[in-house]
């Protein structure tokens, strides 16, 4: 029997949180013509990029709510981002820990996965720019499903698809109110990551666990061993 661990990505993998906004406003002006988007993404109903793009689409335009729009929207979001690493790679650093993590849960027996509401293509590009190593971890993300959570249930697939054990444990590391939310309405563990005023947004949204970064391993270790849930 095995576990996984199952990781956001914007502030969790990566400090990208603030440049991510800032292209997400960028690419709805270029397509949607929109000033302003809320960028507080638990105003919307679904914290996925894709669920947001329809959403903003639907609500705010007269343009058709349609794939072909909503990929207009997303490619506008790759260009921003492929521009923002070209521009200033000192954007996309990584959680500290982050570029290791990985490794070292697999050392200590955890298998490992991300589940992100961002795009395949910019999740890729970030993590890249990161430094963050994940060619070979199972992922998931906002083109496989709007809810996040079906793109966690996608990611755990995708794990035990790969896996040589038998996952019977999961648990998911996010920095956002939405993740908390996710893995309640799941039933699986959550280990927040987030320092500061943001920890405390965690806590009070219920989140037991919440650990600034990886450098203390051992420390963050313990909170996902005593997280992890069973799941069918």
């Amino acid at each position: 029997m095995s576990g996984l661990v199952i990781f956001d990505l914007d502030g969790t993998l990566a400090l990208t949180s603030e440049v991510d906004d800032s292209c997400w406003v960028e690419a709805a002006r270029e397509v949607l013509g929109l000033e302003s988007i809320e960028t507080d993404w638990a105003c919307y109903g679904h914290s996925t990029d894709e669920a947001i793009a329809l959403e903003l689409i639907s609500l705010r335009t007269e343009l058709p709510p349609t794939e072909e729009t909503v990929h207009l929207v997303r490619d506008a979001f790759v260009r921003r981002v492929e521009a923002a690493i070209e521009q200033d790679s000192k954007l996309f650093q990584p959680v500290p820990g982050a570029t290791t993590v990985f490794a070292r849960l697999e050392s200590a027996g955890w298998d490992v996965a991300i589940a992100t509401g961002g795009w395949r293509t910019t999740a890729r590009l970030k993590l890249k720019a990161a430094g963050v190593p994940d060619a070979e971890v199972p992922a998931a993300h906002a083109d496989d499903a709007y809810p996040r959570e079906d793109i966690i249930r996608t990611a755990i697939e995708r794990a035990r698809a790969v896996s040589k054990k038998v996952i019977d444990r999961v648990v998911y590391v996010g920095d956002g109110r939405w993740d908390v939310i996710a893995t309640e309405r799941m039933g699986i563990g959550f280990v927040g990551l987030a320092g500061g005023e943001r920890a405390k947004v965690l806590h009070a949204a219920g989140a037991v666990d919440v650990r600034p970064d990886y450098l203390d391993f051992s420390a963050f270790l313990s909170a996902v061993d005593r997280g992890a849930t069973r799941f069918p």
